[in-house]
């Protein structure tokens, strides 16, 4: 298996590096193939991505590897999957790293993957956070997800109501066990205040600073697309203004990079609906419950042994701080 628990150390792919070659060698239809640096790349919590350098007579090009972990979390989705939106993503248009292979049988490397072209451009979280142009970058992203939500929502894909969003946390919360006490009155919330199906479209679910690559001032691609679905698309604008996702930028709604109304503005004027407060609102709400699940499964992960165990155990760090954030939302003691 290419990257399995490996306690103190990282994952691996060298082992493959014969099979991989001629995998790549097929792709391409070429023998005059030669696979170069493989570099495991930074900010791998749960999926890997691999920056491959393949050589080709005197032209070197680079590209990503995605596979997924021993321990995916619950709402991974398959490869085919993601990689199917993503090419639709970028036969669109839209600002993403373009998909060139996917690898479905799990024969070549021990799990499928796919391969994408390698983007330049920084996700660092404190960069973007401290990043002058935040209002420049904040107007792109606007516009990136209303791209993104009318995209289309191809066959085979079905939408998920506001009611199943909910549902999918009370199952992480029933196989999880024990939550804590701010998590379970979160969850209760929800419960009552349900909203209507809203405005349906393809939704990214991890839409977020850190999750896409700023290069020179441009949005070079949005990344991480594992837990892209259907459904409310307001979920998106929930999980993105979340004060979870701002780092120390609390006073910057949108993404910790600069005002609300300046992110509405530039996603309404792309095309996107107007967002409704109150739909929104429940949506952050959904969003610090869900991060604080994941975070719960994330060490979970880690206590099992599963790369890397250190962040993921600061993922599960979080969870009282969520917690208490949940409770604060909703006015309880």
């Amino acid at each position: 298996m290419p990257d399995g628990p490996v306690p103190g150390g990282e994952p691996e792919l060298a082992s493959h590096h014969g099979d991989l070659t001629d995998w790549l060698r097929a792709r391409l239809g070429t023998g005059d193939l030669t696979l170069g640096a493989i570099t495991l790349l930074p900010g791998g919590a749960v999926q890997r991505n691999w920056r491959l350098e393949i050589e080709t007579g005197n032209q070197v090009q680079a590209v990503v590897l995605r596979v997924g972990p021993d321990m995916p979390l619950p709402e991974s989705r398959p490869k085919p999957q993601e990689f199917m939106l993503l090419r639709r993503a970028h036969a669109r248009g839209l600002a993403v790293a373009e998909p060139l292979w996917l690898e479905p049988t799990g024969t070549v490397i021990g799990r499928e993957f796919m391969v994408s072209e390698f983007c330049d451009g920084t996700a660092d979280r404190n960069h973007l956070f401290a990043h002058a142009a935040g209002p420049v970058i904040l107007e792109k992203l606007g516009v990136a997800l209303a791209e993104i939500h009318a995209m289309g929502v191809p066959d085979g894909l079905v939408p998920d109501s506001p009611r199943d969003r909910v549902e999918t946390l009370r199952g992480w919360a029933r196989a999880l066990g024990d939550v804590p006490a701010g998590v379970a009155l979160g969850l209760d919330w929800l419960d009552e205040h349900v909203p209507d199906s809203g405005t349906g479209g393809v939704v990214h679910r991890d839409f977020r600073t850190g999750n896409f690559l700023l290069h020179d001032d441009r949005l070079s691609a949005v990344l991480d697309w594992e837990f892209a679905g259907a459904g409310d698309v307001a979920e998106d604008i929930g999980w993105f203004c979340a004060r979870c996702w701002r780092g120390e930028n609390v006073d910057r709604d949108a993404g910790g990079l600069g005002s609300r109304d300046a992110f509405y503005r530039a996603y309404t004027q792309a095309g996107g609906r107007s967002p409704e407060p109150a739909r929104v609102h429940f949506w952050e709400v959904f969003a610090h419950l869900r991060w604080a699940l994941i975070a719960m499964q994330q060490r979970a992960r880690a206590a099992a042994g599963e790369y890397p165990v250190w962040e993921l155990e600061e993922a599960g760090n979080r969870v009282p701080g969520l917690a208490q954030s949940i409770q604060d939302m909703l006015g309880a003691d």
